[in-house]
């Protein structure tokens, strides 16, 4: 039991920074970003901050939107509010700290291959995240509570929440940047391959488990 336990924060915290890598990659890339990833972009630009500060500050609205819905207090809410802060900071360490924004990229034929790794690692992430089971990032959190109010399927919500989130990136670049930021190809193959790939490592590791 206490190494099934083990491993599985082990997981979660190995999926935290696979995400958060991805996270800076996409911002990297230069080609556009994931929908989760493009308003905290956007708001980066807007309050000149770093992408970390700017995830940690919308994933701390949707935190205390999910509270206002709720009505309640909820530790797997409120637990939220911690995984805003850390997962901020890893998106600034591996994109500040570890110099990854300051890489030079030259043209599509380096930028592609670095957003198909952005969107490998976002997807590899939220898999690992969510087959650990612990706390979901706010983003989730916030898609599972819509869901539960609304007696909607979650897969259902995702989806109208990843399109909110392209719809505010782009009024937002408009009104306060006076042209669209944050979306581009990177945005629609996030779309397209996000959800494939972590349907294909559920399938890969229920086929390892049935061998």
């Amino acid at each position: 039991m206490k190494a099934k336990m083990l491993f599985r924060i082990i997981l979660y915290i190995i999926g935290l920074n696979v995400l958060a890598l991805g996270t800076t990659l996409f911002a990297c890339g230069k080609l556009g970003v994931s929908s989760l990833v493009s308003v905290p972009q956007t708001l980066s630009f807007i309050i000149h901050t770093t992408l970390g500060h700017a995830t940690t500050i919308f994933f701390i609205i949707l935190v205390l939107v999910q509270l206002i819905i709720v009505r309640r207090f909820e530790l797997k809410i409120v637990l939220q509010l911690v995984l805003a802060f850390v997962f901020g900071w890893l998106v600034d360490f591996y994109g500040l700290t570890v110099g990854l924004k300051r890489i030079p990229l030259n043209g599509y034929a380096e930028r592609i291959p670095v957003t198909l790794l952005a969107i490998l690692c976002t997807a590899l992430g939220i898999f690992m995240m969510v087959k650990a089971a612990f706390v979901l990032i706010p983003a989730d959190g916030f898609v599972n509570v819509i869901s539960e109010k609304l007696h909607k399927p979650f897969g259902q919500m995702k989806f109208c929440f990843d399109a909110s989130m392209i719809v505010i990136t782009i009024i937002l670049g408009l009104v306060f940047l006076h042209h669209i930021t944050s979306i581009g190809i990177g945005t629609v193959l996030a779309v397209l391959f996000v959800g494939k790939l972590i349907n294909l490592f559920n399938y890969i590791v229920d086929k390892t488990k049935k061998a």
